[in-house]
């Protein structure tokens, strides 16, 4: 693997084309500063972009509406949902969802057994999302407001401490902290297998331009 940064990650968010990442460093006189990074999957150039630009790739056109009310733009992932709308989830399970003008269409939490609910990946109507208390991923529908699948928790073992999704085609890659692994997820069949194994936690997984990145307690790399 190819480390590409190694530094305070704070969020990793992707797009079409690549994938922006917040991080925490020290300016030139040591002061402690938010800044932020893109990376081009096309053209395989990663470079420091301004704030208005992450905001508008994270949250769309409308960010400074949605930012206004959210407050903390770091912390959340964020996911388009197929009807324009975006969604914003929390670690902590709550989320809201925004119109294509930036105004609040919806504001609430998503958990399942009482155990929140973080990370979310859109899937046609419906958005995947982790639920590392439960070991388990749910299917949720913005539209209904309703949790239309689960699988894993309980008595069923393939994941553990799962921490984000993401979704390409039928398979769904969940990134699991406790066990260091990726599975891969067939959410037709519900047959999840081992897809990568590392030596230290694993926080999150994308696939863009069918280039695969992942971001591990030391870093954020390329995978080979």
């Amino acid at each position: 693997m190819q480390i590409i940064y190694s530094g305070d990650i704070l969020n990793v968010t992707p797009f079409s084309k690549g994938f922006i990442v917040a991080v925490r460093e020290e300016n030139e006189v040591g002061k402690v500063v938010i800044r932020y990074y893109g990376y081009d999957a096309i053209n395989k150039g990663y470079t420091r972009i301004k704030k208005s630009v992450f905001l508008k790739i994270k949250f769309g056109y409308e960010c400074e509406a949605i930012v206004d009310n959210i407050k903390d733009y770091i912390s959340c992932d964020t996911a388009f949902l197929n009807d324009g709308r975006i969604m914003a989830i929390f670690p902590n399970g709550n989320f809201s969802v925004f119109n294509t003008n930036g105004t609040l269409s919806l504001s609430s939490s998503l958990s399942y057994r009482d155990h929140a609910a973080c990370d979310i990946t859109a899937d046609d109507d419906y958005v995947w999302s982790a639920v590392p208390g439960d070991n388990s991923v749910i299917r949720y529908s913005p539209k209904d407001g309703r949790i239309s699948l689960r699988i894993g928790g309980g008595e069923n073992t393939a994941f553990d401490q799962p921490t984000s999704v993401f979704i390409l085609g039928n398979t769904l890659y969940v990134c699991n902290r406790a066990s260091r692994k990726i599975m891969a997820l067939n959410t037709v069949t519900g047959e999840a297998k081992d897809y990568r194994v590392f030596r230290e936690h694993v926080i999150k997984y994308i696939n863009v331009q069918s280039t695969e990145f992942v971001w591990l307690s030391s870093g954020l790399y390329i995978m080979d």
